[in-house]
C-alpha cells in the first residue's frame, strides 16, 4: 500500500488558492466513464467498513470511507475537513481543492482499475507570516 512518490518544489504551483478564502471546494469532474466490472463490485461488498486517513505531508491529510459501490474522500487541512466528494464508477475521478491559514491543496483522487490512487499539489508553512513549503505527490490510497 505504500506506493508513493514525493517532490519537493521550489514554487508555490497553489498561489490561486490564496485569493479564494479560508476554503473552497471544486465541483466534482468525471474525467473518464469507465465502467468497474463486477468483480470489483464483489470485492467491495466484502469491504463495508473500508475507511481511513493518511498524511499526505505536514498538516496535509486524506481521508476515505466506502460508500455504496465507491469512496467518500474528503481533505483535511490542519485538522479541518474542507472539501469532499464521492468518487464511483460513474464519476471515477475528482478534484478536492482548498487553503485554510497554514495549509493548502489540491489533490485529484481517482478509481482506477481496482485501486484509489491520488495526485497532489500540496503546501504549508509554520506561520502566516511564513513562506510556503510545497511538495508534488502522487500514489495510491488503497488497492482491493
Amino acid at each position: 500500500m505504500s506506493d508513493h512518490q514525493l517532490i519537493e518544489l521550489d514554487y508555490d504551483p497553489l498561489e490561486y488558492l490564496d485569493e479564494g478564502g479560508m476554503a473552497q471546494m471544486v465541483s466534482q469532474k468525471a474525467i473518464d466513464s469507465e465502467q468497474v466490472d463486477a468483480e470489483m463490485a464483489a470485492t467491495l461488498e466484502l469491504h463495508e467498513a473500508l475507511s481511513g486517513c493518511f498524511k499526505i505531508v505536514g498538516p496535509i491529510a486524506i481521508c476515505y470511507s466506502r460508500v455504496g459501490a465507491g469512496f467518500k474522500a474528503c481533505l483535511k487541512l490542519a485538522g479541518i475537513e474542507v472539501s469532499c466528494v464521492n468518487i464511483d464508477p460513474a464519476h471515477p475521478c475528482a478534484k478536492l481543492e482548498g487553503n485554510v491559514l497554514l495549509a493548502k491543496a489540491s489533490i485529484q483522487v481517482c478509481l482506477q482499475g481496482k485501486c484509489l490512487t491520488y495526485k497532489a499539489q500540496a503546501c504549508y508553512r509554520a506561520t502566516p507570516f511564513s513562506k510556503w513549503k510545497c511538495v508534488s505527490k502522487s500514489g495510491k490510497i488503497i488497492c482491493f
